[in-house]
């Protein structure tokens, strides 16, 4: 299993059905993923040493509700591009 099938599978977990301008989601807190993604950010940062942007993580909110969002969201960035 992924980072994010763990967290989205997690029994301890909970999530919540919520309006979140982007329809009804299902929210919930991803803190495999979330750490998985602070981890990379910092290391990003460390080699980059003079971070400009934003090193806000979102998950688990109206932006991002939950991990299978978040892999969605951010693989479309190279397509993007």
């Amino acid at each position: 299993s992924t980072t994010a099938e763990m967290d989205l599978l997690s029994s301890t977990k909970q999530y919540q059905l919520a309006s979140t301008g982007q329809g009804v989601q299902r929210i919930q807190s991803c803190p495999r993923t979330y750490k998985a993604m602070q981890e990379i950010l910092y290391h990003t940062q460390m080699d980059v040493k003079n971070w400009i942007g934003s090193s806000v993580i979102h998950l688990g909110d109206k932006n991002v509700p939950n991990s299978l969002m978040f892999i969605d969201k951010y693989t479309q960035v190279t397509r993007i591009l």
